[in-house]
């Protein structure tokens, strides 16, 4: 793909254009290209962790479902599933870190908790408010992460 063999695609990237490639005009272009982009998406995320996967969910694809279909409602249970503990469970400690959602700095709206899915990404709280969207990092590290 024309970048150095040391440096990885970003999922993101990869996701996008396995999507550029399933619309392209040329057939052996959209085959051929889809398959293999989709061989290394799969190789990606299979290095990522079942939360990582969740996040990954819902940053890119809840939003594209129509709220009435049964694939939303799959794919929401599929992420709160997927953002579980290791043995399936909530901990009672996680589902009170779930109750307490930190304040936004900048505006006072709830805050999320997003994991990192990429290499250089670590999880991060971001503001719910659309119009806000500050980021910082979780518990001591409070870093401001806005662009």
């Amino acid at each position: 793909m024309g970048q150095a063999p040391e440096q990885e695609i970003m999922v993101c990237d990869l996701i996008e254009i396995q999507r550029m490639l399933a619309n392209a005009e040329h057939p052996f272009e959209r085959l051929v290209g889809t398959l293999f982009v989709a061989g290394m998406l799969d190789m990606r995320l299979a290095k990522l962790t079942d939360r990582q996967i969740g996040q990954l969910m819902f940053d890119h694809f809840r939003n594209r479902l129509g709220i009435l279909l049964p694939e939303t409602t799959i794919c929401d249970h599929a992420t709160r599933r997927l953002f579980r503990s290791t043995n399936g469970n909530f901990a009672a400690e996680e589902m009170e870190k779930q109750r307490r959602r930190p304040a936004c700095s900048k505006c006072g709206n709830e805050m999320l908790l997003h994991y990192g899915y990429e290499i250089d990404h670590s999880d991060f709280l971001e503001c719910v408010f659309l119009n806000c969207r500050h980021r910082e990092l979780p518990n001591t590290e409070k870093e401001n992460l806005t662009k």
